[in-house]
């Protein structure tokens, strides 16, 4: 969660309605956070209890039923969002009625937003998004502003552990279109632990499901298939301060 400090720093457009999802039992901590806020938000917080983890997907689409707006914008709890994040997407995305998918740049930070002095960056165009769809994720999940209809008619979100959000761009792709803006709309935190939850035997298995699910999809040919192998999916193998290179060095510009 944010802290009451982040939290203060106020949209220049407020959402209408916030809809939280509890993916199974949580922390006192957050509980009494979610208490606190639920008293100041009041009836515009929706809460979304699940009593079990069922994992992102699933918690994803829990949410998105609850949604009552047409125009729904993505973040998660731990990320600190620029004071004109929704004003900036809703003034594109309602410009520009064959955008359905809105994203941007965004800060990594561990501590405080800055500290590595880290930016992920993405296509802008829907040419360059489309260009690199198939070899990387054109979009950061957590700046993401979307049209409900776009994503339900494909599917929504599906069970694909660590691919969730990228396995629904690319369907979503095949029928509309997306835009990036070219700045940091959000300061995401990744912490000393994003490395490690990207490498190892489990990340590898995932990728390869991911992998082979586009291509019986038909969203990836043999040959982008047989290329993510190499460039995507051995990587996850290597030791962690060599895949910390390649994201740092990288993948980060």
């Amino acid at each position: 969660m944010t802290s009451e400090d982040e939290v203060a720093k106020m949209q220049t457009i407020k959402p209408s309605e916030i809809v939280l999802v509890e993916d199974g039992v949580l922390t006192s901590d957050l509980y009494s956070i979610i208490n606190k806020w639920k008293s100041v938000i009041k009836e515009k917080l929706k809460i979304v209890k699940i009593p079990s983890n069922l994992g992102l997907g699933k918690a994803l689409n829990f949410g998105l039923e609850k949604c009552t707006f047409e125009i729904i914008a993505r973040m998660d709890s731990d990320d600190i969002a620029d004071s004109k994040r929704f004003e900036k997407q809703l003034n594109l995305i309602n410009k520009n009625k064959d955008i359905s998918i809105l994203g941007s740049n965004i800060q990594e930070f561990n501590t405080i937003p800055g500290d590595l002095n880290q930016i992920r960056k993405v296509p802008s165009n829907i040419i360059d998004i489309n260009s690199i769809k198939k070899l990387r994720n054109p979009f950061n999940h957590v700046t993401v502003c979307f049209k409900k209809f776009a994503v339900e008619d494909v599917g929504g979100y599906k069970d694909m552990p660590g691919y969730e959000d990228y396995y629904l761009w690319m369907r979503v792709l095949k029928e509309f279109n997306g835009f990036n803006l070219s700045e940091n709309l959000v300061n995401a935190r990744v912490g000393n632990g994003m490395i490690a939850r990207r490498q190892g035997f489990v990340f590898f298995t995932n990728e390869l499901k991911f992998q082979r699910t586009l291509l019986a999809d038909g969203l990836i040919t043999n040959s982008v298939f047989l290329k993510n192998i190499f460039v995507r999916l051995f990587p996850r193998l290597l030791p962690k301060k060599v895949l910390e290179l390649i994201y740092t060095k990288i993948l980060r510009n």
